[in-house]
């Protein structure tokens, strides 16, 4: 199944793209450069969070911290109050 976006590029990078990209292989082009850039920046985020996660372990400090921001956001409140 496909769904259809619309994106603007300016215009001197939209001609370079129809003059160097055929017709039949723009939709291609562009959806192999979008699952590029998002497997890109799923794997920085993954990369900061592995990060992050081992800082916490590793000190002690932070953990406790990070101890207190948990318990105050799982403190009972009803958020649909």
């Amino acid at each position: 199944m496909t769904g259809q976006v619309l994106i603007r590029l300016p215009e001197e990078l939209g001609a370079r793209f129809k003059s160097s990209i055929p017709a039949r292989q723009r939709n291609k082009f562009v959806a192999d450069l979008i699952e590029q850039a998002i497997m890109d920046y799923e794997n920085e985020l993954s990369r900061i969070a592995e990060a992050v996660t081992a800082e916490e372990t590793e000190n002690v400090a932070l953990h406790s911290e990070m101890q207190d921001w948990h318990g105050a956001l799982n403190d009972g409140m009803d958020d649909n109050v």
